[in-house]
């Protein structure tokens, strides 16, 4: 069976979710920029850079054109990058007029409106499932609000808290980060700038013609030129590994939670072991961790690529293209294996109350302020029903 995800089996299949994984994938991102394409030929038909002849011929081209992830991949060798044989096959298509293909664009025009579009619509599905993971946080929050747990430090037993103040302050975390990654992808530019940052080839309909297309693809439009400053990409990649740590964070207390020896908290389909039958491994939050633990390496890459030479980056930006996705698809999985740990996750209140004994506490002892605050946190997360989801619109 041949599925166009990422790179890895591990990485989309055994995640158990791959929504975010489909706009990620090789052929997702080449798709992206044809799509650059023809809205740039409509964008500068609309502001009159060409004509509706040159126009009709581009569309031609672009509703024939076959797009081959293996013959792009081959043929982007010698040019470094997979718009120049995109552009080219569009121009064999309609050899006797090109002028409404790739107008006043530049390879990396094309490839950093794709990856922006590719990491926006993955990123809407992360978001959206983040904040499932919130509700169902929120949830044993308001259920738990003054069950008994022990409250532990440093690897120890401390002190009596509830339940419910842990999960909601797990929901607040996860809350946070998935409010900052969804700042960061609806802030996403449209590239187009030309050769050298300038709209030189486009001039004077070059602005008009960026700011259409921006509209056109539903992306922002400023900054208006970004090809060294790549902060709209970092950001996206900070945000993204820290809602990957924030989820991770949860996932291992849950697997603290779990040993045998305390027995708190129990995933709804533990995972077995091949040579230990009595094992209920809370397997879900294993791999959130796994998954988790892969994102600040590739977040450093991209911000490694803040170092661009002049007005094009010199392996910089070219390492942007994969880390980027493999950042969000990694990211995907862990939200998608907390919220399969989550979901019907059993609470053993029976448990908490006898590990309070342990170290002469018992479950009538005071929690202080907890209820409270988990009313509070509450209150603060963000409605769910307020929020864009791109990957829908």
């Amino acid at each position: 069976m041949s599925m166009d995800l990422c790179r890895s089996t591990y990485g989309d299949l055994a995640g158990g979710d791959t929504r975010a994984h489909r706009h990620l994938s090789d052929g997702a991102f080449l798709a992206a920029i044809v799509e650059f394409e023809r809205a740039l030929t409509d964008a500068a038909e609309d502001c009159g850079a060409i004509t509706a002849a040159d126009a009709q011929a581009a569309r031609g081209a672009l509703d024939r054109y076959v797009l081959d992830v293996a013959e792009i991949s081959a043929a982007s060798v010698s040019g470094g990058t997979p718009t120049i044989p995109i552009a080219a096959g569009l121009k064999k298509l309609t050899p006797d007029n090109t002028a409404g293909i790739h107008v006043g664009a530049t390879s990396q025009d094309g490839v950093d409106t794709a990856l922006a579009l590719c990491a926006r619509r993955a990123g809407g599905v992360i978001v959206a499932q983040a904040r499932d993971v919130v509700a169902l946080l929120a949830g044993q929050a308001r259920t738990h609000r003054l069950t008994p747990v022990m409250g532990r430090t440093l690897g120890q037993q401390a002190l009596p808290t509830t339940f419910g103040l842990i999960a909601a302050g797990w929901a607040e975390g996860v809350d946070r980060a998935a409010g900052e990654l969804e700042r960061a992808f609806l802030a996403l530019p449209v590239q187009y700038a030309g050769a050298t940052g300038n709209l030189a080839a486009t001039h004077p309909h070059g602005i008009e013609i960026h700011d259409r297309l921006a509209e056109r693809l539903g992306l922002a439009d400023r900054p208006l030129v970004w090809h060294t400053n790549r902060l709209p990409f970092t950001t996206v990649a900070t945000a993204a590994a820290q809602l990957a740590g924030s989820v991770r964070k949860v996932a291992g207390d849950i697997i603290a939670h779990s040993v045998t020896e305390i027995g708190e908290l129990r995933e709804p389909t533990p995972g077995g072991s091949s040579s230990m039958p009595h094992k209920a491994n809370p397997a879900a939050a294993v791999a959130c961790d796994g998954y988790a633990r892969r994102t600040p390496g590739l977040a450093a890459t991209l911000l490694d690529a803040l170092d661009c030479r002049w007005q094009r980056g010199v392996g910089s930006w070219h390492a942007e293209w994969q880390s980027l996705r493999d950042l969000l698809a990694a990211t995907a999985s862990a939200v998608a294996r907390l919220h399969a740990s989550l979901d019907g996750i059993h609470v053993d209140t029976d448990a908490m109350a006898r590990n309070m004994t342990r170290t002469g506490n018992g479950p009538d002892d005071a929690t202080g302020h907890a209820g409270e605050i988990v009313d509070l946190i509450l209150a603060g997360l963000t409605d769910r029903t307020d929020r864009t989801d791109p990957a829908h619109q």
